[in-house]
């Protein structure tokens, strides 16, 4: 990168899923801090009003039937039949103007917009980073652009069981795990997917957190400390991280805005397991906190690929398994162990990136 505060990289993603969306608001948080020119997009600002539209009540019917979510991450999509055509030549002219010869693409759903772009402007960069181990139905276009990507910089690689980087946040500082207080931490990934809140009842011998986005939820009361998002908070309108906060006594929640974290971080960061499904982001998670997983039942190829992937190394196991198990807690420190040695020999995702930029 020639000059860091002239030359502009541009972040593009997706809210199609908080494991998406989250890791590239908190790569972007980092860059600016260091003094770069960097910007964030999120491909679904830029539809038409009928996708917009037809994006919430996808978004509404993926709460209510998981089954959906299946179907669909089975389904390549072409979102540039989506795009405002308006919107669109307003963004192109943005980036013209301001320079960009980086940019670096956290959603397949870009790589079309991408690709016409680079054909008018041919000397900019594109990195690719996935954030799950296989390629998912959002990325069905890789295989037609592979001449657009510069550097694969994916967080997972699937056939090699390897965890290529580690995106690490110094603000987060895991406990260290014979200090946690026999919690485990459980959520449905950002849109609250399948019935993860009757799961409370199978942790008796731990205190449960539980995070939600929605407050009007049926759980177990006797075990458990609700934490949730700030209800109603939608990214496709609204910047940075959802509010994040705990129920108090008096069943109030005062939200606290988080700017280089999500605020489950800090729930995950003193817990024995996550309990999910494993999306990418969740694995993600895993390593910052050093948290082994206990699985839900996953939803699509990626997060069967990435539940393999966790499996192999032996820092998660399926709830089933784990139940079974007659001794859960020393399976879940050994885990942790495991992670922490991983960690340490896995390269830093931001030090990588910003060698790339300055030898570029």
């Amino acid at each position: 990168m020639k000059n860091k505060e002239t030359d502009t990289i541009n972040i593009v993603s997706s809210i199609i899923g908080y494991g998406v969306y989250f890791p590239a608001l908190i790569l972007f948080e980092q860059l600016k801090a260091l003094g770069y020119n960097v910007n964030i997009y999120i491909i679904e600002r830029f539809f038409d009003e009928k996708a917009t539209s037809e994006f919430e009540r996808t978004k509404t019917a993926f709460k209510k039937d998981v089954r959906l979510v299946q179907i669909a991450s089975r389904i390549p999509v072409k979102y540039t039949e989506k795009l405002s055509i308006r919107k669109t030549e307003a963004l192109f002219q943005e980036w013209s103007n301001n320079n960009s010869t980086h940019f670096l693409c956290f959603s397949g759903l870009w790589l079309e917009t991408l690709h016409a772009y680079k054909n008018q402007h041919p000397n900019c960069t594109i990195d690719a980073c996935r954030v799950d181990s296989a390629v998912a139905a959002t990325w069905g276009m890789l295989s037609k652009h592979t001449e657009l990507i510069t550097n694969d910089l994916s967080f997972f690689t699937a056939s090699e069981n390897k965890i290529n980087y580690v995106l690490n946040i110094p603000e987060i500082q895991p406990v260290p795990y014979l200090k946690r207080e026999n919690n485990v931490t459980i959520h449905g990934g950002g849109w609250d997917l399948g019935d993860f809140t009757t799961t409370t009842e199978q942790f008796t011998n731990y205190h449960v957190n539980l995070i939600v986005n929605d407050l009007n939820v049926d759980f177990n009361t006797k075990n458990t400390t609700l934490h949730a998002n700030k209800p109603h908070w939608n990214p496709l309108y609204e910047d940075g991280f959802p509010p994040f906060g705990r129920m108090n006594s008096d069943n109030s929640i005062t939200f606290k805005a988080n700017k280089k974290h999500p605020g489950i971080l800090n729930v995950l960061a003193k817990s024995n397991a996550i309990v999910s499904k494993p999306g990418g982001m969740t694995l993600m998670d895993s390593l910052i906190t050093e948290t082994p997983l206990i699985f839900l039942k996953s939803v699509g190829k990626n997060e069967n690929s990435n539940k393999k992937l966790w499996e192999t190394l032996q820092l998660g196991i399926p709830i089933e398994t784990w139940q079974k198990s007659e001794h859960q807690a020393t399976t879940l420190t050994e885990m942790h162990e495991r992670i922490i040695a991983i960690k340490k020999e896995t390269p830093c995702f931001l030090k990588t990136y910003i060698n790339l930029l300055n030898n570029s």
